[in-house]
């Protein structure tokens, strides 16, 4: 079941896949990639965080889905999630920069790479593929997004991510019709033309 969770393992999809094509040539260590808000960023290098959440325009599904002879679950509800990526260097001032660009630098590779995550046949994501998206946002809007948690603006990268499958967690029984009957009933007094069904 890919419910409330869906948000969350997207999350955690997106960091395992940096974790596996960036350590340890870019980044030293696993643990230097997570989900972390840039006021909170701690120790990791590298920090993915989720700024935006939003219902996917492209695609809604409507009516029931049958999952048992007896049994329909609502439509499942399909997400948008926006990242903002940024990279934290603890290095000398003259290394710093450098090092950052380094760590961004591995962040387009493998998003350009991997831009589509397949469900793969342990059917992740409700079956459905993952899109990846480089997102073109204006130095006012990346400002925007920064300045909300009142810090000034370090240099970040920003993906959508798309299409993320939330299935619902409400079911309810139906009854099906098992079989059906059918006779021909003839009207008195007439011929085999005027019988009704």
């Amino acid at each position: 079941m890919n419910g409330y969770t869906a948000i969350a393992k997207t999350g955690e999809r997106l960091a395992a896949l940096l974790r596996r094509e960036l350590v340890p040539g870019v980044i030293a260590s696993e643990n230097g990639i997570g989900l972390r808000s840039p006021k909170e960023h701690g120790d990791v290098s590298l920090g993915l965080f989720l700024y935006d959440i939003q219902e996917c325009a492209e695609l809604q599904q409507r009516g029931m889905i049958n999952t048992h002879i007896n049994r329909q679950t609502y439509p499942p509800l399909f997400l948008s999630l926006y990242y903002m990526i940024t990279a934290y260097c603890d290095a000398d001032l003259k290394f710093r920069m450098a090092q950052e660009q380094r760590l961004l630098g591995g962040v387009v590779q493998t998003f350009h790479d991997y831009a589509l995550l397949p469900a793969g046949e342990a059917q992740e994501n409700g079956g459905m593929d993952l899109h990846v998206q480089f997102q073109r946002l204006t130095m006012e809007e990346k400002g925007r997004i920064w300045n909300f948690q009142g810090l000034s603006y370090q240099l970040s990268l920003f993906y959508k991510v798309s299409p993320v499958v939330m299935e619902s967690g409400r079911e309810r029984e139906v009854t099906r019709v098992m079989h059906t009957e059918i006779g021909v009933v003839p009207m008195q007094g007439a011929g085999r033309e005027n019988w009704v069904v």
